[in-house]
């Protein structure tokens, strides 16, 4: 399966930017079926047919994304046809033949761009081709490499995977063309080499490529920090040789991360965001040898932005009001932080937050209830009833907005249980008597 993934620069970053390409495959690959967001009521339609070469219709996955590249959604495609019901905007359309990898007349990946009208629906017809394959044996010390994972990746964004057989034959179909280079993974993470560069991959042909690992692996042992503070995550690390760009995934557990089977030499790791803190790509000091464990670490240093302030009762500005729903909004409406104030009213607004404008906060009661406040003996009908408020802010990567106190107004005094928490009515302003 296809992916798409940043253009290649230097061998570690685009083996990086790979291995994101990697994991959206996976986890497309894994997918159920999914449907469109249907919370707008305006929509539109895209449905074309789907004409593929050979005699038989191979069961045909669509994906489809933003105009971002950022992945939305997955439908089977059946007899031949494809139909999507999506918001109004640009998309890009993929088509993957679900046959195995290893099925060398595999079609390639398709991709199409299309725009969605509203009340309106638009005709895309798609083609698919064979792709080209690449297959052979890959051997580890001498020895067949059964299971060993092979991954052909282009400079065209795109990357492919398989598995070797019990033998360590291994085929690989559905490429589409382009210049690619294959990483190899022993099974038993023993034997390494630097990647093999196949140069243009073209139409429909297969390609011998046998794979050899002829360098012992060593293994590198992390402890990975979030400023002064082990990680309390168990999210994925990836480590990237600088001399050949091949990537290793693994996951940070109470703190510490450990790689086997690397290729001897120097490493990058690419760290995910952890808590406040932004995610990093950090050079590792330790250089791994073959045949050794060594130790180093990773420590991530930038954190995001936050935002403090109080919520406070607007006819009583010095009272602070508790468990008030505090959420912070982006500019397109999306919920970037929830939290609840303290007992003073205070709250704090965080998260992996970059710099942005156009931000919100948004203060309220909560889901269930309308009510606020301290309360007398339990008595539920002493709290009042508060409308939601909401101020604009803005933040800096790395440093603190404070956005003042939040005034929570009173709803209609028709709407409260109590004198107390009625508005006042606003003091007249003294008007001067003419002089006479």
């Amino acid at each position: 399966m296809n992916h798409r993934a940043p253009s290649a620069g230097t061998t570690s970053s685009y083996a990086v930017r790979l291995l994101v390409g990697l994991l959206l495959a996976l986890f497309v690959g894994l997918s159920l079926a999914a449907t469109p967001a249907s919370a707008a009521t305006a929509t539109g339609k895209v449905r074309g047919a789907i004409v593929q070469s050979g005699s038989s219709t191979p069961r045909t996955n669509v994906l489809w994304f933003d105009a971002g590249w950022r992945y939305l959604g997955t439908r089977k495609a059946d007899a031949g046809g494809y139909s999507l019901t999506l918001k109004p905007g640009k998309y890009f359309l993929q088509f993957v033949d679900q046959r195995p990898a290893y099925d060398v007349t595999k079609n390639a990946p398709a991709t199409v761009s299309v725009t969605v009208y509203t009340g309106s629906t638009t005709v895309r017809n798609v083609r698919m081709r064979r792709g080209a394959s690449i297959g052979g044996k890959v051997l580890a010390g001498g020895k067949a490499a059964a299971g060993a994972k092979v991954v052909a990746a282009n400079t065209s964004e795109q990357s492919f995977t398989t598995t070797a057989d019990g033998k360590g034959n291994y085929a690989l179909g559905g490429l589409p063309a382009g210049k690619y280079s294959v990483f190899t993974y022993d099974r038993k993470q023993t034997w390494v080499a630097r990647s093999t560069y196949l140069g243009s991959v073209k139409g429909s042909k297969f390609r011998q490529v046998d794979l050899r690992l002829v360098t012992r692996a060593g293994n590198l042992l992390l402890d990975v920090y979030a400023g002064k503070e082990p990680a309390r995550t168990t999210a994925s690390v990836t480590a990237v040789s600088v001399r050949t760009g091949q990537f290793w995934t693994a996951r940070v557990r109470q703190g510490s991360v450990t790689f086997k089977g690397l290729f001897p030499g120097r490493y990058r790791v690419q760290v995910p965001g952890i808590g406040n803190y932004l995610p990093a790509t950090v050079s590792v000091r330790t250089e791994v040898r073959s045949q050794r464990l060594v130790f180093g670490s990773a420590r991530l240093t930038k954190r995001g932005g936050w935002i403090t302030g109080r919520i406070v009762d607007a006819n009583h500005p010095t009272v602070g009001l508790s468990k008030a729903v505090v959420r912070l909004f982006d500019k397109n409406g999306k919920v970037l932080d929830t939290t609840t104030s303290s007992a003073s009213g205070a709250y704090t607004l965080d998260g992996q937050l970059t710099t942005q404008y156009g931000l919100r906060v948004v203060a309220g009661p909560g889901p269930y209830s309308d009510y606020l406040g301290p309360g007398s003996g339990g008595n539920s009908t002493s709290y009042c009833k508060y409308a939601v408020t909401k101020v604009a802010v803005s933040l800096q990567t790395g440093k603190r907005t404070y956005a003042g106190n939040l005034l929570l107004k009173h709803q209609p005094d028709s709407a409260q249980d109590g004198e107390q928490c009625r508005t006042p009515a606003p003091t007249p302003t003294p008007t001067a008597t003419p002089t006479p």
